[in-house]
């Protein structure tokens, strides 16, 4: 619909302009119609009112009283074969109130789409608002926490710390939420790469640590965004506080694909995972949770070296 609204109510065409379109328009409704004559040899009119209604829809009131007249006379002209009599006057008086009937309802239904459409409008520009301001107290939030955490203890202010990134993944999405018809949807590709980056910002691993998301321009709904920029912020946080102690280099890298449903994938070349290990921590139990939530299934691959954590799911 959004489409329509430039098309429709905002053009800023000339009077003459639009005039001459509306004739064009008509001339082509005349041109049909007069070829419909030809080959059925009775007197018509029906194929004139499309073009009263075109014209009153797309332009205004007296585009569409123009070519209501125009159809007046293209119909008077195509009946007088018969003669200039009752019958005549008749059939074209009664053409001439359908077609200006023609004309008020385009001119109607135009004020009917207006409202529809400045209605349509007003919601996105609120959602946007809201969703703006989401964002900020959802900073503001984040920013408290962080505040918080300078006061407590190294676990204390280690645990706060964490929450304050879950926090800011949260806010995050908002920045790439898209507002597309009746949805809101995430271009997972920009979104994957803001928190990947704003995670090696918060942790700053020691040693030479690389990262690289690899998605195509993928769009989701911002519920199933959140879900994924979640696990992927707990899994990337993991690599980074387990994978390369020390001073050790290494590289991190988180794929995205979708197919007959999403698959992420987060693999590093750190120590990996000790053999008969299984993760337990706060971390793995959020993704296991978000994984439910999106009705998938996780699996921990043991790679030489490094981990790799992949996640299949079939969100509705």
């Amino acid at each position: 619909m959004n489409r329509l609204y430039p098309l429709v109510l905002e053009h800023r065409l000339p009077s003459p302009v639009r005039y001459g379109i509306s004739a064009c328009i008509m001339v082509v409704c005349a041109v049909l119609q007069t070829a419909l004559q030809t080959q059925t040899g009775a007197p018509g009119y029906f194929l004139l009112l499309p073009g009263v209604f075109l014209s009153g829809l797309i332009f205004d009131r007296g585009s569409g009283i123009f070519a209501a007249f125009i159809a007046i006379g293209v119909g008077a002209y195509l009946s007088y074969a018969g003669g200039f009599g009752i019958d005549f006057l008749a059939t074209n008086a009664l053409f001439a109130i359908t077609a200006a009937g023609t004309a008020i309802v385009a001119e109607f239904q135009r004020a009917e789409l207006r409202r529809v459409m400045q209605a349509d409008k007003t919601k996105t520009l609120l959602l946007q608002e809201m969703a703006h301001r989401t964002k900020n107290n959802l900073a503001i939030l984040g920013g408290m926490i962080r505040l918080e955490a300078r006061h407590g203890g190294p676990e204390v202010a280690a645990a706060l710390e964490a929450t304050a990134r879950r926090v800011q993944v949260m806010a995050e999405v908002y920045d790439h939420l898209a507002l597309k018809e009746d949805s809101r949807s995430v271009n997972m590709r920009y979104f994957l790469n803001d928190v990947v980056e704003k995670v090696f910002q918060s942790l700053a691993p020691s040693g030479p640590v690389a990262f690289q998301v690899v998605c195509e321009d993928i769009l989701l709904p911002n519920n199933h965004a959140l879900a994924l920029g979640m696990i992927t912020n707990e899994l990337v946080t993991n690599s980074l506080k387990y994978a390369f102690p020390g001073d050790r280099p290494g590289n991190v890298v988180v794929s995205l694909s979708k197919g007959d449903g999403i698959e992420l994938s987060a693999s590093d070349n750190g120590i990996g995972l000790r053999e008969g290990a299984e993760p337990g921590g706060l971390g793995s139990r959020i993704v296991h949770l978000l994984t439910q939530q999106l009705e998938g299934e996780i699996t921990y691959e043991r790679l030489d070296p490094g981990l790799r954590v992949q996640v299949r799911a079939h969100p509705r």
